[in-house]
């Protein structure tokens, strides 16, 4: 497993509320997800495992420990959740999927029976940070307003969110410890 793991920080969800990230700064998170441009696919290895690739994301083996009609919650050696289509076509909880994912701090999760939430609680510690400075271009087809220009990825390292104004950081970030947190008094789903 990666001695850090990069997760993307969004600007959206610091303006949504969360705070500013600063290089050395420890901090407790409940929700981090995956997404994958491509559906991930069975796996023929039962062993979780990253391994880091291009972009900042991961080909991951792991273990589906929750999945409902809309939600699915894999381990690879700590917990994300996203989105159930992104699962093979009838999987269940308890069989190995593969795949290439990007990693994400959220703010909001899918509904997940709350001890699959509370299992999903991290601490982890900022080593070093990324701007990502990639820029975006009018959409296609698909819809989108804009799309980001794969072509034309770029990064800056900074010591703060603050530094630079992006559209999304890169937290390279080390797991400092994956227990489960003191049961959660607010909701821990928005959707």
């Amino acid at each position: 497993m990666p001695s850090t793991w990069s997760v993307h920080y969004d600007r959206w969800v610091i303006d949504d509320g969360e705070p500013e990230r600063e290089v050395g700064e420890c901090f407790r998170w409940s929700v981090v997800a995956f997404g994958s441009s491509d559906r991930l696919t069975q796996a023929a290895s039962q062993v979780p495992s990253a391994v880091g690739a291009d972009d900042y994301s991961y080909n991951v083996v792991g273990q589906v420990a929750h999945v409902s009609s809309k939600a699915a919650v894999i381990d690879f050696g700590f917990r994300a959740v996203g989105p159930s289509d992104s699962l093979p076509t009838g999987c269940q909880a308890g069989e190995y999927v593969a795949g290439r994912i990007k990693l994400f701090f959220q703010h909001w999760c899918y509904p997940l029976p709350h001890d699959v939430f509370e299992s999903m609680d991290q601490e982890w510690s900022v080593e070093t940070m990324l701007a990502d400075l990639t820029p975006y271009r009018p959409g296609d087809d698909t819809g989108s307003w804009s799309i980001r220009d794969e072509q034309k990825v770029k990064y800056e390292q900074v010591a703060s969110t603050r530094e630079k104004n992006a559209r999304a950081y890169v937290l390279q970030c080390r797991l400092i410890q994956a227990e489960k947190s003191p049961a959660h008094d607010e909701p821990y789903s928005s959707q």
